[in-house]
């Protein structure tokens, strides 16, 4: 059982972190889990988003360009991982429910922790794609950027412990 949660949290905590700077630097239109646009209206506040980060970080016109290339090809791969993903879940949802034996579990879990490390991948590279295309100082602002987001969740989570601390 102990393997479970740890797997369960690392899953967890690999996934937030992971995204956290993704959703900046990756925005696009695409549907998230179960069919939702996304948190805040998906389409439109990730649009919005780019168009901080692009400001932030002063990309040029061909810079945007080229991002938003690279969004769109890969789209389709993207939207085909998160289907897989969402009924490898569904899957372990049901296997638990039906009282599947520990080895049907243990299959299904590794299959999610598999698709997990795809994703993580996946993310790097996209990271790694667009981090090629800016320049020493958008990098630098990238850091720095990273940096105070890191900060402020940081702070948030200090917030949120000390209220749990009271309650």
């Amino acid at each position: 059982m102990n393997k479970w949660k740890a797997l369960a949290g690392s899953l967890v905590l690999g996934g937030t972190l992971a995204t956290s700077g993704m959703v900046l630097a990756f925005p696009d239109g695409d549907e998230g889990h179960r069919g939702h646009k996304g948190h805040h209206g998906g389409g439109h506040h990730k649009e919005r988003m780019y168009e901080h980060l692009a400001e932030k970080l002063d990309l040029t016109e061909g810079q945007k360009a080229q991002l938003k290339a690279d969004r769109e090809a890969g789209k389709e791969a993207r939207k085909a991982a998160r289907k897989e993903m969402h009924e490898a879940r569904q899957q372990l949802r049901e296997a638990v429910e039906s009282g599947a034996d520990q080895a049907t579990l243990d299959t299904l879990g590794a299959k999610i922790g598999e698709l997990e490390v795809q994703r993580a991948q996946r993310m790097q590279q996209r990271r790694a794609q667009f981090e090629s295309i800016l320049t020493d100082e958008q990098k630098a602002k990238m850091e720095e950027m990273k940096a105070e987001r890191k900060a402020h969740f940081e702070k948030r989570m200090e917030r949120w412990k000390e209220r749990e601390g009271e309650s």
